[in-house]
């Protein structure tokens, strides 16, 4: 592949850094990319609609393209994770698409569910379901000005009408979201970073964030409001404050800081703060290795939000009466980790996926 933007370079080297994928990339000769359409697309492990869910990309995600079967397509996400989507739910993109597509001053979904119409209007037909941490380009119109020193002068405005803003889907396809449920992406994500600087502001902006996903059922593999499994729950949160997680509970365990939740063998929550992962499974002993299998947020004073059966509240105490049943065998403090060399843990605002690199 010519590839001709150094920008592209890094996106290609953050897909293979976590897979030997690059390999068979290579044997069909180049890479192909996409950028996803659906407002929560499913990724499953086989290419058919009873295979098991493995994971959702959001609406505007960056994904590579591996493998085709019938009207299946296989991508990597940026987790990285590998796994098998609907055709339809692809814009597919070359390099200097690809590029375009990261410099376009784009929108965040803020609400937690919403609808692009066809018009500035919630009583127009809908064009698409809209959710929290999708994204889509802003619709600009060109005003050409032909009087005095501006004559001829052409320059663009973000359309608004109506408490509504245009908007652009990757396909192309335009439309109209109320103005109130969605952010500057740019300038979200970088007051993010700047967020993430300060850990006691952002522990309560992670709390807050969770909070939104009360109530939501459980669904293996889900990783968006509309349904989310544990560490689905965690990335959803981190990524709503402008922080990417690993996909899966037991990569999450290695990313962060370790914090030390037992003393003298015995479980004790007072070295935690806000925030903290909790991970739950089967301590590491002589002769068997750890093994996790769920993760949950800590909120403080003993209490921690998961997705179990439905996302709820739970006690670390036993003898309370919404103790889920389990004691966390690790912590890990993702809050000041973050972009730090070997952390596992990278801002949205430093990542190739989402916005283009020096």
């Amino acid at each position: 592949m010519n590839v001709s933007h150094s920008v592209v370079l890094v996106l290609a080297a953050a897909c293979i850094q976590a897979a030997a994928m690059g390999q068979e990339a290579a044997a069909q000769g180049e890479r192909h990319w996409a950028v996803t359409e659906f407002s929560a697309n499913f990724m499953r492990e086989k290419p058919d609609y009873p295979a098991e869910l493995g994971d959702q990309a959001l609406m505007g995600t960056i994904v590579e393209l591996l493998d085709t079967s019938a009207y299946w397509v296989k991508i990597k996400s940026p987790e990285p994770y590998t796994a098998w989507v609907n055709e339809m739910g692809l814009v597919p993109m070359d390099d200097k698409e690809l590029l375009d597509y990261l410099e376009a001053p784009k929108y965040i979904c803020t609400a937690s569910y919403s609808h692009i119409y066809e018009e500035p209007s919630l009583n127009s037909p809908i064009v698409s379901d809209f959710v929290m941490g999708d994204i889509v380009r802003i619709m600009y119109k060109q005003i050409v000005h032909t009087r005095g020193s501006l004559q001829g002068y052409t320059e663009g405005r973000a359309v608004l009408k109506k408490k509504f803003v245009g908007v652009v889907l990757p396909s192309g396809k335009t439309g109209y979201v109320p103005a109130e449920d969605v952010d500057i992406f740019y300038k979200w994500a970088k007051d993010s970073y700047e967020m993430i600087g300060s850990p006691e502001k952002c522990r309560n902006n992670i709390l807050e964030a969770a909070s939104k996903f009360l109530g939501v059922p459980y669904m293996w593999g889900g990783t968006s409001i509309k349904n989310v499994d544990c560490s689905g729950l965690a990335r959803c949160v981190y990524f709503m404050n402008g922080i990417l997680l690993p996909r899966n509970a037991s990569q999450q365990a290695q990313t962060g800081s370790d914090v030390g939740i037992f003393i003298n063998g015995e479980f004790s929550s007072r070295d935690l703060l806000p925030g903290d992962l909790l991970f739950f499974g089967r301590a590491a002993t002589d002769s068997t290795s750890e093994r996790v299998t769920h993760v949950g947020i800590y909120l403080g004073e003993g209490k921690y939000i998961h997705s179990s059966q439905v996302v709820r509240v739970s006690s670390l105490n036993p003898a309370a009466e919404d103790y889920a049943g389990r004691q966390p065998i690790r912590a890990r403090r993702i809050l000041g980790e973050v972009d730090e060399k070997g952390s596992g843990v990278v801002s949205l605002w430093k990542s190739p996926f989402y916005f283009t690199q020096n």
